[in-house]
Parts: structure tokens; C-alpha cells; sequence
């Protein structure tokens, strides 16, 4: 299980990474973004993410409905994509800014959690 536990470790650091890559890339308005590969890539990167995520949670019995920092943290994952998905479609550098701000502090949010685990109420 510490194997998993690694492996979705070392994917949700490639996936943040890989937002953060991308997102120098907008802001530059580099074609890089228009590449195969860097569209298909984080796909695939957070398929295995999320399988990683379900198999831990499964083994180590870890349910959102008994433990709410996970609940909080899945939200937070939907907003993060959301936010990413927002940015990258945004037309105006201002809002662009704003969306990799909030998907930013989502994801620093998810990683807090995630290290913590605290009782949240």
C-alpha cells in the first residue's frame, strides 16, 4: 500500500506541475499548448490519479461520508478542475489570472488536506 500511496503522490505532483507548465504556456501564448500530446497527457495522468485515489481510499477504508476533510478535499478537486477549465477557455489575461489564482489556491487547499487530515467539525 505504501507503493500506492507514492504513486498517487508522485501523480498528483506531475498533475500540479503539469497545470503549472501549461499555464506559463497560456500566459505566454506559446503553441506548445496546441501539441498532442500535452492535451492528451494530463488526461491520462489524472485517470491514473484518480484510480490511484479510489484503490487507496477503498484499502486504507477511508469514505468521504466518514471522514470529511476527504469529503472537502473531493470538492475542492472539482473546483480545481473547474477553475483550470475556466482559465484555459478565459479570452482576457485579467481573467485568466484570476482563474489560475483560484484554481492555484484550490489546489494548495487539496495538498493541505491531504497532509493534514484535519477534524474538521
Amino acid at each position: 500500500m505504501l507503493a500506492l500511496k507514492h504513486f498517487h503522490m508522485s501523480l498528483a505532483a506531475l498533475t500540479v506541475l503539469g497545470f503549472l507548465i501549461r499555464s506559463v504556456w497560456l500566459f505566454r501564448g506559446s503553441q506548445l499548448l496546441q501539441k498532442k500530446v500535452v492535451k492528451i497527457l494530463p488526461h491520462v495522468i489524472d485517470t491514473f490519479l484518480l484510480a490511484s485515489g479510489i484503490v487507496l481510499m477503498v484499502q486504507t477504508k477511508m469514505y468521504p461520508h466518514h471522514q470529511p476533510w476527504l469529503t472537502v478535499k473531493i470538492l475542492l478537486i472539482v473546483t480545481y478542475i473547474l477553475f483550470g477549465i475556466k482559465m484555459f477557455h478565459a479570452t482576457e489575461s485579467k481573467k485568466r489570472l484570476t482563474f489560475f489564482a483560484l484554481a492555484l489556491a484550490s489546489v494548495l487547499a487539496v495538498l493541505y488536506l491531504a497532509r493534514v487530515k484535519p477534524p474538521l467539525w
